[in-house]
């Protein structure tokens, strides 16, 4: 056991080692500039639209030994959805990287005013093991989309996923600013006590705090994609089977091991038994009569997991569903009624395919539990009532809200997505990608000459005109005050325009930015 833990030790140090000569390599690359142009940035995406073409079919494959998916459930959910971003910000790559131009108030008239996007450094992008290569590839976009370099590190948890990402990474990114790197808690660990200039988090909140702690040891801003208990409401108003196949349908993809899947349901009372009742319907349609004999639908990753989602079927009451199956890490669409409320399944994000479903009659009590709890990644409404549409985006902080509808958000690319509170914090998807990894920069270039228009700026203060001139030219006021006549202020406005426009004409020439 000495020798043993004596080898572990020296291993784990010289990964370190390894992981910081990769940085520093990274580093030298950042700082020679290559990633700043547009032309680099769009030859990167370009591969990453041909890598995507190339992993197709060994990726369906990787990922159903892993969870047994279906190739079209991978299409639909993983790769076109990375397609799609990847598409999205090579069209407006362009214009996201262009100064944006802001107004000025009259005195810096004359200024070049503007933001300046600009890549935040070498970056650790930690991807999750549920959608593996859009978790890791959409912010791998942003990333190179911004130009920054980056280490990605796949989750561990998936590995055929993790290695088939690795093996195609490497092959079509350029490895002087994109390495790919496999392992797992200590891999991880070792990765974090590097510095970087930004991390990108997929996963759960316990690790979540873990990547925020660690990062502001370095004031390293971060990116975390966390999770929670998403709720879900149904009130009177709505249409009960269409309300049930799309809740049942979100919360079956992928088995239920989705961050934005509904995690409990309120449904009005007036519904309650034929919601349960249509669901089980729905199940029965997509799936058939026996979902583990189907094959569209997934097993749960691991044999951890499993036990943990296992446990949680003895907290209420199953109104269907409730099979398992070890050996295959199986477990049915469930649905549960009567939970109990103190348990984990109504404390913990749940991340299978187990619903519990609880009856209401005062929209008010919902509305008052969801908010004692933290906040959400997403909260999901069925209604037709406006006004509760109304009262539950008041009053409901999530990261989105989902009406009438569930996980479709996820699919469009100028929503931002993200948490709030400990379901996350920090936005990505589409122009956000690109600004999860940017650094706005504030510019104002004012010409060397023009000092006429400065004067006013300089002491002595006691001139009558300069206090009665900074009187009138802010930008932005909150009201005119109404002892001061519109006429002094047309006046001293335009004899300050017109000191700006002679100084400038005779101060020379200025380069434009």
């Amino acid at each position: 056991t000495l020798l043993y833990t004596i080898k572990f030790e020296v291993y784990v140090m010289g990964e370190k080692e390894e992981f910081q000569q990769i940085k520093d390599d990274l580093d030298k690359s950042f700082d020679s500039g290559v990633t700043l142009t547009y032309e680099y940035r769009m030859k990167q995406l370009k591969k990453c639209a041909e890598m995507i073409k190339a992993m197709e079919k060994e990726y369906f494959e990787a990922v159903h030994t892993d969870m047994k998916k279906h190739a079209w459930a991978v299409n639909m959910t993983d790769l076109r959805l990375a397609e799609s971003e990847l598409g999205y910000a090579m069209k407006h790559l362009k214009s996201w990287m262009a100064d944006h131009y802001v107004k000025t108030d009259l005195v810096n008239r004359m200024d070049h005013t503007y933001i300046n996007p600009e890549p935040l450094g070498v970056t650790l992008i930690i991807g999750a093991w549920n959608y593996p290569l859009l978790l890791t590839m959409t912010p791998l976009i942003g990333a190179i989309s911004a130009g920054c370099c980056a280490v990605i590190k796949p989750s561990e948890v998936s590995p055929s996923s993790s290695a088939l990402i690795k093996k195609y990474f490497d092959l079509y990114l350029d490895p002087t600013c994109y390495r790919t790197i496999e392992g797992g808690v200590e891999t991880a660990t070792n990765l974090l006590s590097l510095r970087w200039d930004h991390i990108f988090y997929t996963g759960s909140v316990s690790v979540g705090k873990i990547v925020a702690r660690v990062a502001a040891e370095n004031l390293t801003s971060t990116t975390l994609e966390l999770g929670g208990k998403s709720p879900t409401i149904v009130d009177e108003t709505t249409n009960i089977d269409t309300a049930a196949k799309r809740v049942i349908w979100g919360k079956c993809i992928n088995a239920g091991q989705t961050c934005i899947a509904p995690d409990y349901v309120f449904c009005h009372k007036s519904q309650y038994k034929a919601f349960l009742e249509r669901m089980e319907v729905h199940v029965k349609d997509m799936y058939g009569e026996d979902p583990e004999q189907s094959p569209a639908f997934p097993r749960i990753i691991n044999s951890r997991h499993f036990n943990r989602l296992k446990k949680l079927l003895g907290h209420g009451n199953v109104a269907f569903g409730g099979k398992t199956n070890e050996e295959t890490c199986y477990i049915s669409p469930t649905v549960i009624t009567h939970p109990d409320m103190t348990s984990e399944l109504m404390t913990d994000e749940i991340f299978g395919p187990i619903l519990p479903v609880l009856e209401y009659e005062d929209i008010s009590t919902v509305l008052r539990y969801i908010r004692q709890r933290e906040k959400p990644l997403v909260a999901y409404l069925f209604s037709n009532n406006s006004k509760l549409v109304d009262e539950v985006k008041k009053k409901i902080s999530a990261g989105t809200l989902d009406i009438n509808d569930c996980l479709m958000h996820m699919t469009i690319p100028t929503l931002p997505f993200g948490g709030v509170g400990h379901s996350g914090s920090g936005k990505y998807h589409g122009k956000t990608s690109f600004e999860a990894f940017s650094h706005m920069k504030s510019v104002n270039h004012k010409p060397i000459g023009m000092e006429a228009v400065n004067t006013v700026r300089y002491p002595p203060y006691d001139a009558e005109w300069k206090q009665k001139l900074m009187m009138n030219l802010a930008y932005y006021k909150p009201s005119v005050p109404k002892n001061f006549a519109f006429a002094k202020y047309a006046i001293t406005s335009a004899v300050a325009g017109a000191g700006a426009a002679y100084a400038y004409a005779y101060s020379g020439d200025m380069a434009p930015p």
